[in-house]
């Protein structure tokens, strides 16, 4: 029972730090850009986390071995808090440093998705890890369409330091009862936590060349979903010097007495800058009574400075385009589910998985070039674009993954996975710093050359990949671990300690033994046997 207790709460603690990070990575590049960052240092501060997370996860996973995985689930999960709450104070202050100070915390407190996994590993029997290691993947899912959702949610309640306020209470939470519940799984005998790879395994797979061919494809892949994840909310929602795609606003009405002249003396809020329901707006002056005027909404408020109610007893307008785009990425998360879910099994059966990815990466090209062009009012075509793009890039996945594992041997798959791992790492620390960089030129050249890039790799897919056969891939990779085993035989270790080799080198130059009896050149000692 403690042990199901305790992959409850680590599939909790992944779950709820996917829900942290969909929270807050949609509106990250809107708020850099809000608060005055050009294009590059907006990419910085979106791509600092993947960065920290690549540099110290590997740290994390050798100090889970030395003193125990739960205190370092602990202490990530704390740091994950204090994070999303420098998130929060920086969006209240409009401060980049802020942003770019919350994001870092976040990525080099970032160790529990790493640490989960050897948790997972130490509690679960062998025959039972790829399973059990599924919850990390269905944490993923959930926590990409919860998360979106609870932003939504938050921003209309709290205004724009809702999402980080959110944040941070979920993880508190999440770190009282992984206090309570979560035990201790290291013991002597379990196996460390995964080391990242080095170089020369790197190469070592790259030099493979379907597996070079594979990781070139999800290098592409993953940089054009970073892509977009990165620039989506920016070029829908825009910013109060460049407006996005569309625009969704509430009008703002007072109460219009053509018997009396209502005036409007303050405004307590600045043009353009973020109001929360409920904050006061303005102070409304009749000859009766001095009201004040609250927001019926969260938003950024647009105004006119005029000194009377009009007669339409419009006074200013509330842009919540924001809160829009977040249920934007949930309607893609949940479609993205659902594929995953119920319609990958069949397709990689009709098609394979080669011809799968070759669709998925071509589609996702084609959605790419769709979305810049989707424009107000036409949101049924901003609705189709990002359909299609959920479906493109939930149908290459999986077999991306799948042929990448086939091809493969069984005692190297944690290997190539860290390989694969590494890439990804790689895709997403690039990918903010291109795509935000050239979203100052023009909200449509990003996605534009990432239709290229797509497409592009469905072409290297056609032509280099071959089609799994998997009688074929297994009988590959028994060759490897054949050749892998006569080459550690040759450098056997002997009774002695040393291998075969340094044997007959110290047999070469270990001087001959001396004969104490051999016979004196002079013959002297003949001479004295005969007398």
């Amino acid at each position: 029972m403690a042990r199901k207790a305790s992959l409850l709460v680590i599939f909790m603690t992944v779950f709820i730090d996917l829900i942290g990070f969909g929270i807050v990575l949609p509106v990250l590049p809107l708020f850099a850009k809000t608060y005055g960052a050009t294009g590059i240092i907006a990419g910085l501060i979106v791509a600092s986390y993947s960065l920290m997370q690549f540099l110290f996860a590997p740290w994390w996973g050798r100090l889970s071995d030395r003193i125990g995985r739960r205190p370092v689930l602990l202490i990530s999960t704390a740091g994950a808090c204090i994070s999303y709450i420098l998130f929060a104070l920086a969006c209240y202050y409009e401060s980049l440093w802020g942003l770019l100070a919350s994001r870092m915390a976040a990525g080099v407190c970032g160790a529990n998705l790493s640490v989960a996994s050897a948790y997972i590993a130490d509690v679960s029997p062998p025959e039972e890890r790829s399973k059990r290691m599924g919850l990390i993947g269905m944490a993923f899912g959930l926590g990409f369409i919860v998360g979106p959702a609870l932003g939504a949610l938050s921003a209309e309640w709290f205004g724009a330091s809702g999402p980080g306020w959110t944040a941070a209470t979920i993880c508190g939470l999440n770190l009282i009862l992984a206090y309570f519940v979560l035990g201790e799984s290291r013991t002597p005998e379990s196996d460390p936590a995964s080391p990242p790879p080095r170089l020369q395994q790197i190469t070592g797979v790259l030099k493979r060349k379907q597996l070079a061919c594979l990781m070139g494809v999800f290098f592409m892949a993953t940089f054009c979903f970073t892509c977009f994840e990165s620039t989506f909310v920016v070029t829908f929602t825009g910013t109060k010097e460049s407006p996005g795609t569309f625009s969704f606003q509430q009008t703002v009405h007072a109460e219009f007495d053509e018997n009396q002249i209502t005036e409007i003396r303050h405004w307590h809020v600045e043009q353009g800058g973020e109001v929360r329901k409920g904050e006061p707006l303005c102070t409304l002056v009749t000859l009766d009574s001095t009201n004040v005027f609250t927001a019926p909404k969260s938003g950024r408020i647009v105004y006119e400075e005029i000194h009377f109610v009009p007669a339409s007893g419009k006074i200013a307008s509330i842009d919540y385009t924001r809160t829009i785009a977040y249920y934007m990425l949930v309607f893609c998360g949940l479609l993205g589910a659902i594929i995953q879910g119920k319609f990958i099994g069949p397709l990689v059966n009709w098609l394979g998985e080669k011809w799968l990815i070759v669709v998925g990466l071509s589609l996702l090209g084609v959605s790419l070039a769709w979305l810049p062009l989707a424009h107000a009012p036409h949101l049924y075509m901003l609705l189709g674009a990002l359909a299609l793009f959920s479906v493109s890039s939930s149908v290459y996945r999986a077999p991306t993954y799948g042929l990448i594992s086939l091809n493969a041997g069984p005692n190297e798959q944690g290997e190539i996975m860290g390989v694969t791992q590494s890439i990804g790492s790689l895709a997403r620390i690039i990918g903010p710093l291109f795509a935000l960089g050239l979203l100052d030129v023009s909200i449509k050249l990003p996605y534009f050359i990432c239709a290229v890039i797509a497409v592009a790799a469905a072409i290297v897919a056609a032509f280099l990949l071959k089609p799994a056969d998997k009688a074929t891939l297994i009988a590959e990779a028994k060759l490897r671990e054949k050749k892998v085993e006569g080459e550690a035989s040759k450098k056997r270790i002997n009774l002695r300690g040393k291998s075969v080799k340094e044997k007959d080198a110290e047999d070469e130059e270990t001087p001959k033994r001396i004969n104490l009896r051999a016979k004196p050149a002079d013959g002297k000692e003949d001479e004295k046997a005969g007398e």
